[in-house]
């Protein structure tokens, strides 16, 4: 019965991939194939969950696929079926039925038809993934596809600045959440000398020995933990991504942030939940952060003028109390609220524009102005002190990019050196040296060869961030990624052991997919002239293919699962010591900056309103 769990992990890219090929015109057959996709997996989950019941409930574990394995490391996409799999499961093909069925005249006539059901399916594949990961691989790698394809729902309207502006605000935080998440394995991975498969968490005294015998690990992992699911849940501080994540269509807000998207950091914290159940602070913060979550979107929802932002801050004031009742040990009550809140906010947001409909009739005909019953006291102005805060959101948003974003590009806008032939020509050396020293061995008998290597990661941080500033040139912002990747391999080789293997599978995709799209990005130019990144081109319209092929390279380039530099991030971090925490930060940043850089150059390139006067255009306050 174990591998029975390979079925619901490939049935959907299976329907992902037969979705894309019909013409965008079959709107009929595209509804019927990924409607048939979705009644199989249900039909599927239904007769295992039926025969898991009848044999005992015991959990199943499965390893699915090894895709590294050497004497230092070895990484396999497992699968895990429990209760929390089965009632994320079924809450997962449910809505995503019904919302394929409603969809199918909602979005009836709409350009982007075929693109709307492709992504749901992709992000339908990447819940999956999340749901029966059974190791922390697995988990991150459907993390990664729930934010990849919710970048391409949230600008879904690529016409308009909005949705693009929004989506990069949304993949921004979201890589922050991936980049946590991959240093809490790193820390898992040297805690435990092994990678953790979570059928070790249903007895996990002997992993907490491990943890408690060094407090920076006892502490630290769970707190990561609890911070990668707080930035997908939208939990305080980070709560201001989910109404803006509300630009896409009606449909989409209601299956990815009204149900499953920003319930799936509840899913995380419940399954590693013994990790931290025994840790008092840990538990204290959470209930800290679920509760002031909880008051604060609560006044936030109270003077939304939107109704998509309502729901979104009332579904995330839910799931603080989610998060409060996980923390005190009532997981099974947590589920039962997160399928209530679910179906809940997914039927408010499909409804919501036709109960808009009737408040505007019955407005026109019967409407009254409000009486004011602000008194001047204390209370009054209280009153009035949180109702602007609340209209403000509490500068949530702001704050955020002042802290998170800001500061990085200030620094990267002020780094002209690499723009210039003495900044070429000093990376250029290192890469030359650097490269001798390890084809010739010399690294080691080099003494300072962890300096040099740090030096080198030093090196391609600024890189990232200069491309990162980058105003100018789209090509020069993608070259500067591109060295960035070879400077952190090279840092790696000298901080590790020069390892030709390893080396070979982390650079490979970065060189086909880095090649393929500076060949977009210089064809683009050439035939539309000029262009820079300090605004919108909307090119995918007169270039729908390129825009494909360069989203593919992108995504490539940063480690999606599609080359084999996936697995080379695994490999460089795995290589990274545990007394090396300075090491980690900096190629976690580079890690981060460089998705944000390429997907930048992405939407300020092929997105947006079309520079050409002859398109429609949608203006920043449409």
């Amino acid at each position: 019965m174990n591998q029975l769990l390979h079925y619901f992990i490939l049935l959907p890219f299976v329907g992902m991939l037969l979705s894309a090929i019909p013409h965008k015109n079959r709107e009929t057959l595209i509804f019927w194939l990924v409607t048939a996709t979705l009644l199989l997996q249900g039909v599927g989950l239904l007769a295992l969950s039926i025969t898991w019941l009848m044999e005992g409930a015991d959990p199943l574990f499965e390893k699915f696929l090894v895709y590294y394995e050497r004497e230092d490391a070895e990484f396999s996409f497992d699968l895990y079926f429990d209760r929390l799999s089965m009632v994320y499961g079924f809450m997962a093909v449910f809505l995503a039925t019904m919302i394929a069925l409603f969809s199918r005249y909602y979005m009836h006539r709409d350009p982007g038809y075929k693109r709307f059901y492709n992504n749901m399916m992709f992000f339908f594949a990447g819940v999956n993934l999340v749901v029966f990961s059974g190791n922390f691989e697995t988990l991150y790698l459907g993390w990664e596809v729930l934010g990849i394809s919710s970048f391409m729902l949230i600008g879904f309207y690529r016409e308009r600045y909005l949705p693009v502006k929004n989506a990069m605000k949304v993949i921004s935080l979201f890589r922050l959440s991936d980049l946590l998440l991959l240093i809490a394995m790193w820390l898992g991975h040297e805690a435990f000398d092994r990678n953790i498969v979570f059928p070790e968490l249903q007895e996990p005294a002997a992993l907490l020995e491990q943890m408690a015998s060094n407090p920076w690990n006892y502490y630290l992992i769970p707190i990561l933990l609890l911070v990668v699911a707080a930035i997908k849940s939208g939990q305080f501080p980070f709560s201001s991504w989910l109404p803006r994540a509300m630009e896409g269509p009606t449909v989409s807000s209601a299956i990815f942030y009204g149900s499953l998207s920003v319930h799936i950091g509840l899913f995380l914290m419940i399954r590693v939940m013994p990790l931290w159940i025994e840790n008092l602070p840990v538990r204290l913060l959470i209930i800290g952060m679920g509760v002031l979550t909880a008051l604060v979107s609560t006044s936030i929802a109270n003077v939304q003028p939107t109704v998509k932002a309502q729901i979104a801050y009332s579904s995330i004031a839910q799931i603080g109390i989610m998060f409060v009742e996980v923390a005190l040990g009532l997981d099974l009550l947590a589920m039962i609220h997160f399928v209530g809140n679910a179906l809940l906010r997914s039927y408010q947001l499909l409804v919501s524009p036709s109960v808009l409909n009737y408040l505007i009739h019955d407005q026109y005909f019967n409407f009254q102005k409000p009486v004011d019953k602000v008194s001047d006291g204390f209370i009054g102005r209280l009153r009035t002190t949180m109702f602007i805060l609340s209209i403000k959101e509490y500068n949530i948003d702001r704050f955020q990019f002042h802290m998170l974003w800001s500061p990085f590009k200030f620094v990267g806008r002020r780094l002209t050196f690499f723009r210039k032939n003495g900044g070429y020509a000093l990376v250029g050396l290192a890469v030359v040296l650097s490269i001798v020293g390890l084809v010739s061995g010399g690294y080691e008998v080099l003494v300072w060869h962890k300096v040099v290597a740090f030096v080198l990661l030093i090196m391609a941080f600024l890189l990232v961030l200069t491309a990162f500033g980058e105003r100018d040139s789209a090509k020069r912002a993608w070259l500067f990624v591109l060295m960035a990747h070879l400077l952190i391999n090279l840092a790696i080789s000298y901080n590790a052991g020069f390892d030709a293997f390893a080396a070979l599978i982390y650079l490979s995709g970065v060189v086909v997919a880095g090649t393929i799209g500076f060949v977009v990005l210089h064809r683009v130019e050439k035939e539309e002239n000029t262009f820079d990144l300090g605004r919108h081109y909307g090119h995918i319209y007169e270039h729908p293919r390129f825009g494909m092929v360069f989203l593919f390279s992108a995504l490539a380039v940063v480690g999606f699962p599609i080359t084999p530099t996936f697995i080379g991030l695994d490999v460089v971090l795995s290589k990274i010591h545990a007394n090396q925490v300075p090491f980690l930060v900096f190629t976690g940043l580079s890690f981060i900056f460089m998705e944000i850089t390429v997907l930048r150059i992405y939407t300020r390139v092929f997105l947006g309103q079309h520079v050409k006067a002859y398109h429609a255009r949608a203006f920043r306050n449409s």
